[in-house]
């Protein structure tokens, strides 16, 4: 009778000569899904998710839209903004915010009686705004509104080379290095931005932040995946997306208290400028060491983790990854991205996710920019819009395992897309609004659900470069969604319906990746599929007859 290991759990014992990959996942299946250890690490990059919700909508409250008015010397001088709301003068001001009437004498005249001044409009010499508390208004943006929505394109015409520059050091040089110089970037750089002096130099700052600070909230959220098994692998991710509609909730409350735009944006950045500090909190993802043939720096993580989670490693498979057949397992694929792009099949898959990203990007900045212009107070609008986040975030942890990656996303553009529509044909307020919403969380839905997906189905070699590349690609809709305000409220729901129904059936030609093992190489991505539902076991045969000789 031979006497079963006591080592050889669910995840088995792979033997010496393994294959690293087959041996990595050999021993994270042995290391527990939720242990201590994978707690640990995804609480800490929840917290920068936080910040990462700031940063990236901070605009929408730091370049607002401030009511304003012409300036009628003839009437009042060169008024204080205490004088805004001097109902004489708005009775001598046109329809138009950037016109004023013609006095009859040529600013000879010292009067604030309409008859004074001649019907004919002429343009505004100078404007008195409401208050100075955002760019828009401190800047004298008032007649250019261009200028205002400007803001949210330029940075979203910097998060493809965030994208692309976050992709290169993650696969580069580790998950965790690209973390901390993002991160750093991320709160200089917005620091530096509180402190510009005119529109020009804050707009370049909006840009160069964007795309020096971006890319510390994408790699932090590939360690997360990378770490995580299949059954928790929705599970952890959804909790990264809760963290940033929490964090978008926070960020309401902290522009209502600092209503002014230096002292909000200080007061949000200034935290990142300790989040390289996580050097020496984390570590580097173990399937990034593999995949560059860090043998001893690997199995160093696994013994870690097997510490923290109190579980006793087999030492069968360290052996593998400790020699130097984890180095060589690392070149076999060559260069990954030369691979994936002869593959049709990788290359078909990124032109569909590449669309599935532009059309939830350009739904999902469009309703979030235009939450604040809804009825009732705009902080409370634009928290109730970011709680979308958490409720989507939360649906997602039962619905990505039990519904899967693929119908998940479908559904989601679906009802989106009809939510987006549907207002046009009632009349009655309450019930758009309530649409809205639900057209908000089902587009959340799909956008979380998009970058758990996309990390899935392409090889580790080249994971988190495909994620910002099919994202790159997604930001044409992220550009122009600052621009949809300045469109009817018919044209933009068109918009809506027209990217989402579409995107919904695109997703159907993608495979479903529930409970897949991520895949290491090209030709593992290629041939990718859900697992099939065990089969139950065979009942075992009947015990044989004994048949007794009589001659015995």
């Amino acid at each position: 009778m031979v006497q079963k290991r006591a080592s050889d759990g669910d995840g088995g014992a792979a033997p010496a000569h393994a294959e690293p990959g087959a041996a990595l996942e050999a021993a994270l299946d042995q290391l527990k899904p939720f242990g201590l250890y994978q707690r640990y690490v995804v609480i800490l990059l929840c917290i920068p998710n936080l910040f990462a919700a700031m940063y990236s909508m901070n605009y929408v409250f730091v370049a607002e839209l401030v009511p304003f008015r012409c300036v009628i010397p003839e009437c009042e001088g060169w008024p204080s903004q205490d004088q805004f709301s001097n109902e004489t003068v708005w009775a001598l001001l046109p329809n138009s915010t950037c016109e004023r009437y013609q006095p009859l004498n040529n600013n000879t005249i010292d009067s604030c009686h309409p008859k004074d001044y001649r019907v004919v409009t002429q343009e505004c010499e100078d404007i008195l705004y409401e208050n100075d508390n955002t760019v828009f208004s401190e800047f004298g943006l008032g007649c250019r509104p261009w200028l205002r929505t400007l803001v949210g394109s330029v940075r979203n015409t910097a998060l493809p080379l965030a994208l692309l520059l976050t992709g290169y050091v993650s696969d580069l040089w580790g998950r965790r290095t690209a973390f901390c110089i993002f991160s750093g970037c991320a709160g200089a750089l917005g620091i530096v931005k509180a402190l510009s002096i005119n529109y020009n130099m804050y707009i370049s700052m909006e840009f160069f932040e964007a795309m020096l600070g971006y890319g510390f909230n994408s790699a932090g959220y590939v360690m997360v995946v990378e770490l995580a098994r299949p059954q928790v692998r929705a599970a952890f991710a959804c909790a990264t997306g809760v963290a940033y509609g929490l964090g978008g909730v926070l960020f309401a409350l902290a522009a209502w208290g600092l209503p002014h735009w230096r002292h909000l944006l200080v007061t949000i950045h200034a935290p990142a400028l300790l989040l390289p500090l996580y050097w020496m909190l984390l570590d580097e993802s173990p399937r990034w060491l593999l995949a560059r043939g860090r043998g001893m720096e690997l199995t160093a993580v696994l013994k870690k983790m097997a510490r923290v989670n109190k579980v006793v490693l087999n030492e069968d498979l360290i052996k593998p990854l400790e020699s130097n057949d984890a180095q060589e397992a690392s070149k076999t694929d060559g260069n990954p991205w030369l691979r994936l792009v002869k593959s049709r099949v990788l290359v078909g898959r990124f032109a569909l996710c590449g669309w599935c990203w532009a059309a939830c990007s350009f739904v999902y900045y469009g309703l979030s920019i235009n939450s604040v212009s809804l009825a009732g107070q705009r902080h409370v609008n634009f928290a109730l819009n970011m709680a979308m986040e958490i409720v989507a975030s939360l649906l997602l942890m039962m619905l990505l395992e039990r519904v899967g990656r693929k119908r998940t996303v479908f559904f989601s553009f679906l009802l989106c897309g009809v939510a987006c529509v549907v207002p046009f044909f009632i009349t009655h307020s309450g019930t758009g609004l309530g649409l809205f919403f639900m057209g908000k969380l089902a587009i959340t839905c799909a956008f979380n659900s998009l970058y758990v997906f996309t990390a899935e189905l392409f090889p580790t070699h080249a994971r988190s470069s495909a994620l910002a590349a099919t994202s790159l690609v997604g930001r044409v809709g992220s550009i122009l969604a600052p621009q949809t305000p300045l469109l009817s409220g018919y044209v933009q729901a068109m918009l809506y319906g027209g990217c989402s129904l579409s995107a919904a059936l695109l997703v159907l030609l993608v495979p479903e990746t529930r409970r897949a093992v991520l895949p290491q190489s090209v030709a593992a991505a290629e041939q990718l599929r859900e697992p099939e539902a065990a089969l139950p076991a065979p009942p075992p045969p009947p015990p044989a007859r004994v048949v007794l000789s009589a001659d015995m």
